[in-house]
């Protein structure tokens, strides 16, 4: 769903892949731009689809061109896995070719599945309610349903899977990174920088950092890097700031993911207090940084974070404990606050894509050669529902006039609701310009 400068880490991840794989193979790389067109760099294939949004989430435009274009280039690339980052509107239309075709289909799940509109719908008002309907839950499980793999990023996600009832195969690859760009030397001095990067959100709980730095001198300062999922709470954050009158609280807005290794040189610490996660990008690049991390307990705090590089405090820890933290870290002499940056890049050297990748492709492998079980998942209730991918393939495939006669039909009633609200998510940005950002990591 995501440009290559959108979508948190989500869509960091989806376009360093293709990237990385493009090295040695053959990839045809799916994704939104501003116009549909087709671009061939070596071995990778990028095709673009025209959408609308803002650079954290693009609804394609799925018209019947842009559709076609899409199987056709699918039919001519020939591809022997398909492998989809989100299950947003293109991962699911290229799913229901991938079924038709036979072609195994694998998914990473960049947020816990039993979740996926707890990681920002919660603040879109009316939208989030509509996320969280039984019609949209159907369509999570019915996609889920026609996964024949999924990847899961550690543990965690895949006992989420497990308790959602998932009965295909779960391989376990965390994220990959390119980790040698983030170690940079840090200046021994008085300066004392606490950094946080990612969006402005409830979940990612910058209220709770405020809070912290009542405690810390003024010497010590925060960065607040990231842009606002909603208004309303940066409008909170800002007049806690000014409450507190905390003048060593800068708020920097979003900045280029190029810049970060630049701002992780300059931390003397990392904070998070973030709520839920799966595996956050930035915390694997400040330990990459060798940049220490004070954290809440979370998904990603409690998989990498201890002692030997900062760390992880229990989720109800008041704001004084942490800060309490955070002063130990900066008070450490030279030598042993090196060896507090070594140990933390120790920490994530296995995640380097020339790692993460072979893993991928025993991943791919094993399903291309069908190693993996087949199994009939058990999500959905509704007949209808479980032809859904069917449906939608045949459907496009049809002359318009057949497809015309099609849409009074009482069966495609589930088929023509995704097909409609995907174009009046499109006409409601024509009007009013704004989407919210989704799938944040």
């Amino acid at each position: 769903m995501f440009e290559a400068d959108g979508g948190g880490g989500i869509g960091r991840v989806a376009h360093e892949m293709a990237e990385a794989f493009a090295a040695d193979h053959e990839v045809l790389f799916i994704y939104p731009g501003k116009v549909t067109r087709q671009k061939k760099e070596g071995k990778l294939r990028r095709l673009m689809i025209e959408s609308k949004g803002e650079s954290d989430v693009m609804i394609p435009f799925l018209n019947r061109r842009n559709i076609h274009l899409i199987f056709n280039c699918l039919e001519k690339f020939s591809p022997e896995v398909i492998h989809a980052h989100d299950p947003g509107p293109l991962s699911f239309l290229i799913q229901t070719w991938a079924t038709r075709k036979k072609v195994p289909f694998v998914y990473t799940s960049h947020v816990l599945p039993t979740k996926i509109v707890d990681f920002g719908a919660g603040e879109l008002g009316q939208l989030g309610k509509i996320l969280r309907s039984r019609l949209v839950s159907d369509y999570f499980s019915n996609f889920f349903n026609h996964c024949q793999g999924v990847i899961a990023l550690n543990k965690t996600a895949k006992e989420d899977f497990l308790r959602l009832g998932y009965q295909g195969e779960i391989f376990l690859v965390p994220n990959g990174r390119h980790i040698k760009t983030y170690w940079r030397p840090k200046s021994f001095t008085k300066e004392k920088t606490l950094v946080f990067i990612g969006y402005l959100t409830e979940r990612k709980n910058q209220k709770y950092l405020i809070e912290m730095m009542r405690y810390l001198e003024e010497d010590v300062s925060l960065l607040l890097i990231g842009s606002p999922i909603n208004e309303k709470y940066f409008l909170e954050l800002k007049k806690k700031v000014e409450k507190y009158k905390l003048k060593n609280v800068f708020f920097l807005g979003e900045i280029p993911h190029r810049q970060i290794p630049s701002f992780l040189a300059k931390a003397k610490v990392f904070v998070s207090a973030s709520r839920m996660e799966v595996q956050s990008l930035v915390i694997l690049e400040a330990l990459a940084s060798g940049t220490p991390v004070v954290g809440l307990s979370n998904e990603t705090i409690d998989e990498f974070i201890d002692e030997t590089c900062g760390y992880c405090l229990p989720k109800k820890t008041a704001p004084s404990e942490f800060a309490r933290k955070v002063k130990a870290i900066c008070s450490l002499p030279k030598k042993e606050y090196e060896k507090l940056r070594k140990s933390a890049s120790k920490k994530v050297q296995f995640l380097d894509w020339q790692e993460i990748v072979p893993q991928t492709i025993a991943v791919y492998r094993r399903l291309a050669e069908g190693k993996t079980e087949e199994k009939q998942k058990v999500f959905l209730k509704s007949q209808s529902a479980k032809n859904f991918q069917e449906k939608m393939f045949s459907f496009f495939s049809k002359p318009r006039g057949e497809r015309r006669a099609e849409i009074v039909a009482k069966e495609n009633f589930y088929l023509l609701g995704i097909i409609a609200g995907s174009f009046l998510v499109n006409s409601f940005y024509f009007r009013f310009s704004k989407i919210p950002r989704l799938w944040q990591e």
